[in-house]
């Protein structure tokens, strides 16, 4: 058992560093983390009461702190003190110290104000004093603000669990039949809610980098016309009714006359830029997809790859100076790389099987990756010069992986076998702590929203 304090917390292996400053050490061994063990009590009120608002809120801060995998909380049963005697006489670190705890979290409710402590039950150090506003009208939202803060202050990592993840629900896989709807979750999987009404077809959502916009295309099969007909991204504003198409429809229709007036197909929705200004996207046309960016602020589509092969799935770099997309202009599909330009393209995927959905970390320092490989699938990472390629988890079908805000955590759609669902999976660095993200029926395609600050 550890026990060490304020030194740097480290990822062996996985390139991953963060400053020493009042930070703990979260320490891995060959891929396996030792859970912190974390004790934490019901907020009282000022007469020392206790209601359901605390009782609430303290199960869904243990939850959120429990699925990170990094911390191990303490079932209350065994707690020497209650949160009413440290109310009223203080907190006694031996009694925390006799239950292994290594952290301890309490605190009141007044006037609507949570006020919380951390302690480092080890060196009897408050690590947080922090304030909470309540709205009853959204005690999870209070909850994981809190939670993201204790994260934060014990790994010097920035929290995840105020995130949103929307992914594509299917209901009826027979083609004829086959409806689909966006579904917006919190990440724990509570609070689904229908974004579509599954009138159309739709794949691929993608969250702009302030989290308030969904990008994703809709196909309707039934339109009369070729524009009609085509795939187009639209964007829509989370919380709002309506949306609108981020393509002109004088941009589509010439696209459509390159395309021989056939409808304009694609692959997957564009993925935004760090400013939000700009995304990049993959078009067909005539039976080949390539790169496009579309600058938004002037409403300008540039193309940066060619039709002759298969280019799809882009993905901008944090800073925005660079796209990672698959291409199949080798043989076989793998992972390449561009200035945001399109110029300076190269392979950086080396290994044996074919490489697709690459996705920028938003530290800059890893790119996920699906892999297929002897009829294996796998999720994978690797450094954006193609180095220290990693297969973190494997099965019948895993896909589609995407990054939570702080680099950490991936989620991906998992399919255990012909005929099963799809569900989404999350999955951390060291591919050795998973955790089934529980959704009403058929999920696929997620996509993670930033942290929602308070």
């Amino acid at each position: 058992m550890f026990r060490k304090i304020l030194v740097c917390c480290s990822l062996v292996g996985l390139g991953f560093l963060i400053s020493p400053l009042n930070a703990i050490k979260i320490e891995v061994t060959q891929g396996n983390i030792k859970p912190e063990p974390i004790a934490i009590t019901l907020f009282t009120k000022a007469s020392g009461s206790i209601d359901s608002i605390s009782e609430d809120i303290a199960k869904i801060i243990e939850n959120d702190l429990d699925s990170s995998g990094l911390f191990e909380t303490i079932d209350k049963s065994g707690f020497i003190e209650t949160a009413q005697s440290i109310a009223k006489n203080g907190v006694n670190i031996k009694n925390w110290s006799a239950i292994n705890a290594r952290f301890l979290v309490y605190g009141t409710i007044k006037d609507n104000v949570i006020t919380f402590k951390l302690v480092d039950v080890v060196t009897n150090k408050e690590l947080i004093k922090s304030e909470v506003s309540i709205d009853k009208k959204n005690i999870r939202t209070i909850a994981h603000i809190i939670a993201d803060r204790i994260y934060k202050r014990v790994t010097n990592e920035e929290g995840y669990f105020n995130t949103k993840v929307v992914y594509v629900s299917t209901a009826n896989n027979i083609p004829a039949k086959r409806t689909t709807k966006l579904m917006i979750v919190d990440q724990d999987g509570v609070n689904p809610i229908a974004l579509t009404d599954g009138k159309e077809l739709v794949i691929s959502p993608r969250y702009s980098p302030d989290g308030r916009t969904i990008a994703y295309i809709a196909y309707n099969d039934n339109a009369k016309s070729a524009l009609g007909r085509s795939a187009h991204v639209y964007l829509r504003t989370i919380g709002q009714n309506g949306r609108r198409k981020l393509l002109s429809d004088e941009i589509m229709n010439e696209l459509i006359r390159k395309n021989g007036g056939s409808p304009i197909n694609m692959t997957y929705a564009p993925r935004f830029s760090k400013n939000g200004q700009s995304v990049v996207l993959a078009i067909i046309v005539k039976g080949s997809s390539a790169i496009y960016r579309f600058d938004m602020t002037d409403n300008k589509l540039v193309q940066l790859t060619k039709h002759n092969k298969i280019d799809t799935s882009p993905c901008f770099s944090p800073d925005g100076s660079k796209i990672v997309f698959t291409s199949d202009r080798d043989g076989k599909e793998a992972i390449f790389i561009m200035n945001s330009d399109g110029s300076n393209q190269h392979k950086i995927s080396g290994g044996d099987g074919k490489y697709s959905q690459p996705n920028w970390s938003p530290r800059g320092d890893l790119i996920t990756f699906s892999k297929q490989k002897q009829g294996q699938f796998y999720i994978g990472v690797m450094k954006p010069d193609g180095s220290g390629e990693r297969l973190i988890t494997q099965g019948f079908l895993v896909e589609a992986p995407t990054w939570a805000s702080n680099g950490r955590y991936v989620i991906y759609t998992s399919q255990t076998g012909y005929g099963q669902q799809s569900k989404l999976v999350l999955t951390d660095l060291t591919g050795r702590y998973n955790r089934l993200i529980k959704t009403p029926g058929d999920a696929s395609a997620p996509t993670w929203s930033p942290t929602y600050k308070d």
